[in-house]
């Protein structure tokens, strides 16, 4: 009778463990683009009661199941056969494989938020956070009242994780517009879609969000109209683009800017230090280096060791200054991991969306984000940087995961 009674009372706890994990993986999302110490916490605690609830064997074997939890699988694989031929420390392997604990909570999470109850949770919660902060940056824009060092209206990590927090909000009412919704509830949506844009056209001087933006709004209309809808859809954008460029003067500066660093640097003998020269020497650099050793890269956490002395070589200015990342995902991941590292993850982007695709409107939700942050991480390494990365790694984990197929129905099917 005592051994029921602890039974019952430790299923009790590890229900109601479970139940906590999911809502402080939701809580993590929502902090990740505005709080580094919020978000942390969060996470612990999430893999805490995800332990204390029984279900870690159970919820895995969920996450490995599924064709974008395979592919993470692979990668981790990949990554850690890259710190065998690494020539680092373990210390600075590890620190590199820490680096990617953000797609080790999107496979953990495919295994936690299969039912569809719980994906609407994440997603309203975290619909109504980002509507209240969204409304409180106009204000703050407005009378040029600044919180950060990133300018008047941004009050998270910095505008790129604030844009592109807006942008997966934007992104959640596009999709939920397509249920089944009162007029009036339909007409909030509308409005707010128009509050993110204008946060991330008008407040925000994030030119990643400017590049996300319209290829995220691509797809999400491609996936909700069809692909027979694509030059319609592509006409709209590129005339939407237009009147943002020729109405925002946030947008005009930060595109004018970019524009003349890169002539600058281009053109001068002396050149000066800037975002955009950072990244064009970045990438001179590492693609030179890729090309010597292609297939296999240099090993996980090799990219400080191999491209500081390079660079130190080479330049006597800030250009031979050493560096941790080239501020580019791709260039990263085939730097340390090879061309082969770099196809198994591209694979896994490739798998999520097709598995994201075919889930409305959650995975179609998580699919545009992973899309939006694909693309910015061609100027940014948004899948590794804590804001970005943790952002993504709960929308995709949250959202894109798969209701499991029991036997019976596998075999029938």
């Amino acid at each position: 009778m005592a051994l029921i009674k602890a039974m019952f009372s430790y299923s009790v706890i590890a229900d109601k463990s479970l139940i906590l994990c999911r809502y402080l993986a939701i809580i993590a999302a929502i902090a990740a683009p505005a709080s580094t110490a919020i978000t942390s916490i969060a996470c612990i605690a999430m893999l805490l009661t995800w332990l204390v609830s029984g279900q870690v064997w159970q919820s895995l074997k969920i996450s490995a199941s599924q064709p974008a939890g395979k592919m993470l699988l692979l990668f981790f694989s990949w990554l850690i056969i890259g710190c065998l031929y690494a020539d680092t420390s373990w210390a600075e392997k590890l620190t590199t494989l820490s680096s990617w604990k953000k797609l080790f909570y999107t496979f953990v999470l495919f295994g936690l938020f299969y039912q569809t109850e719980w994906k609407k949770r994440f997603v309203y919660f975290y619909l109504a956070a980002m509507c209240l902060a969204a409304i409180i940056a106009i204000p703050l824009w407005a009378f040029n009242l600044q919180l950060s060092q990133w300018g008047a209206g941004i009050f998270m990590t910095n505008y790129s994780s604030q844009s592109l927090a807006f942008l997966a909000a934007a992104l959640c009412c596009v999709f939920l517009l397509k249920q089944e919704l009162g007029p009036q509830k339909k007409r909030f949506l509308i409005a707010m879609i128009g509050i993110f844009l204008f946060n991330i056209l008008f407040v925000s001087q994030s030119r990643s969000g400017y590049l996300a933006l319209p290829v995220a709004a691509v797809f999400a209309f491609v996936n909700l109209y069809g692909y027979k809808k694509l030059p319609h859809i592509l006409g709209i954008t590129a005339v939407a683009v237009a009147l943002a460029v020729l109405t925002s003067g946030t947008l005009q500066k930060r595109i004018k800017l970019g524009l003349e660093e890169k002539v600058q640097y281009q053109t001068k003998a002396n050149q000066e230090f800037s975002s955009v020269a950072t990244r064009l020497v970045f990438a001179e650099n590492s693609w030179e280096l890729i090309q010597q050793q292609p297939i296999l890269g240099y090993g996980t956490s090799s990219f400080k060791s191999v491209f500081s002395p390079h660079v130190a070589k080479k330049y006597q200015d800030w250009r031979g200054q050493p560096a941790t990342d080239p501020h580019n995902q791709y260039l990263f991941v085939w730097f340390e991991n090879g061309l082969i590292g770099l196809l198994i993850f591209l694979a896994y982007i490739y798998t999520a969306i097709r598995q994201g695709a075919k889930q409305q409107p959650y995975g179609a939700i998580a699919t545009g984000v992973l899309i939006a942050i694909a693309t910015s991480s061609l100027f940014n390494s948004n899948f590794k940087t804590f804001p970005e990365g943790h952002l993504l790694a709960f929308f995709v984990g949250c959202l894109l995961a798969q209701q499991p197929v029991s036997k019976g129905e596998e075999h029938s099917a």
